[in-house]
C-alpha cells in the first residue's frame, strides 16, 4: 500500500502531505492531519468521475488532472470503483521559493470564475501510475530530506503541466468572485505578491475596492482572524520559509522581507514563532536529518 511506503515522510513533516487511492480516501483518515484551511488538492483519476463541490456536480473524464484550492469541501461519487489517486498538501510543505509561491497561488487553485480547474493529463495512465509509485514510494528509506524533495518535485511537475496553457497572471486579476471566500482568496494572493513592500490593510482593501472594515469582516468570517493578523501570518510564513529552506544570512532575509532593521526582524520572528531565527533554522534542520 502506498500509505505505508511514505509513512516516514508524513511523520517527519507533521503529516503535511498525503497521497491515497481515490477509492479509499473517503474511508481512510490519518489522525495527525493538519487542521488548517490551506490544504491544496490534486486529483489524478484514470476513470471518469463525478465530483460534488459546494452544491455543484462536475462530471469529469478520466486521465485528467483536477486542481481544487483550499477551504473547498468536496466528495467523489462512486469512489469505491474509481481508479486513480488524490494528492493533498499544505502550502508550508510545498512553498520553498518565490517560483513555488507563484505556482501555488496561480489560477490552478484560485480562479474567481471556476470552482475547480481540470486539464488533460499529458502523461499516459501507466506512466503516471509508475511515476506516483516511484516518486512517492521509492525514496531512500530513512532519508526524510530526500523524500521531501522528491515529493516536492513530483508535485511541481503536476503544477507545471497544469499551467502549460494557462495565463495565470491574467487569470488572477480577471473576473470577480464576490463571495467572502473568493474575496479572501484574492486577498491572500495579493498579500503574497506585495507583503515585502506593503503590510497596510488599506493598501489591500483599495485593491479589492472595499473598505478596510469590510476586509477585516470577511477575513474574520472566513479565517477567524483580522485582516492585519492574516497579513502578519503570511509574512511570518514567508520569513520562516526563507530561514528554513535557504542559506541566506538572517540579515539578508530581513532585507528581503522588507524590514529596515535586522533587530526588528529578529524580534518579529521570536514573537510569532517562539524562537529566534537562528534557533528556528537549527531546529528545523535537525528535524529532517
Amino acid at each position: 500500500m502506498i500509505d505505508t511506503q511514505y509513512s516516514a515522510l508524513m511523520n517527519s513533516k507533521a503529516i503535511e502531505f498525503e497521497i491515497i487511492q481515490l477509492k479509499e480516501w473517503q474511508q481512510q483518515r490519518f489522525p495527525g492531519w493538519y487542521s488548517g484551511q490551506d490544504l491544496f488538492h490534486i486529483l489524478v483519476p484514470f476513470d471518469a468521475i463525478e465530483i460534488c463541490l459546494e452544491h455543484n456536480s462536475f462530471s469529469i473524464e478520466g486521465n485528467t488532472l483536477i486542481f481544487i484550492g483550499p477551504a473547498k469541501d468536496f466528495t467523489v461519487r462512486q469512489s469505491a470503483t474509481t481508479d486513480g489517486y488524490l494528492i493533498r498538501f499544505t502550502s508550508r510543505f510545498y512553498e520553498r521559493s518565490a517560483p513555488d509561491r507563484t505556482l501555488i497561488n496561480s489560477g490552478l487553485f484560485f480562479d474567481s470564475e471556476r470552482f475547480i480547474r481540470v486539464v488533460k493529463n499529458r502523461i499516459k495512465q501507466e506512466e503516471m501510475r509508475m511515476q506516483i509509485l516511484e516518486n512517492i514510494g521509492g525514496y531512500p528509506s530513512g532519508n526524510a530530506a530526500v523524500a521531501s524533495l522528491l515529493v516536492h518535485h513530483f508535485i511541481e511537475s503536476l503544477l507545471l503541466q497544469g499551467i502549460w496553457d494557462i495565463d495565470f497572471d491574467q487569470e488572477l486579476t480577471s473576473g470577480k468572485d464576490s463571495t467572502f471566500q473568493g474575496m479572501a482568496n484574492h486577498f491572500s494572493i495579493l498579500v503574497h505578491k506585495h507583503c515585502k513592500k506593503n503590510c497596510n490593510v488599506k493598501f489591500y482593501a483599495d485593491k479589492l475596492n472595499i473598505t478596510p472594515r469590510k476586509l477585516t469582516m470577511l477575513c474574520t468570517e472566513v479565517w477567524n482572524k483580522t485582516a492585519k493578523n492574516a497579513i502578519i501570518d503570511i509574512v511570518v510564513k514567508e520569513s520562516l520559509r526563507y530561514i528554513e529552506h535557504t542559506d541566506l544570512s538572517i540579515s539578508q532575509i530581513s532585507y528581503e522581507m522588507g524590514f529596515s532593521e535586522e533587530s526588528n526582524f529578529r524580534h518579529f520572528i521570536k514573537k510569532h514563532s517562539g524562537s529566534n531565527p537562528i534557533q528556528y533554522r537549527e531546529k528545523m534542520r535537525r528535524t529532517i536529518q
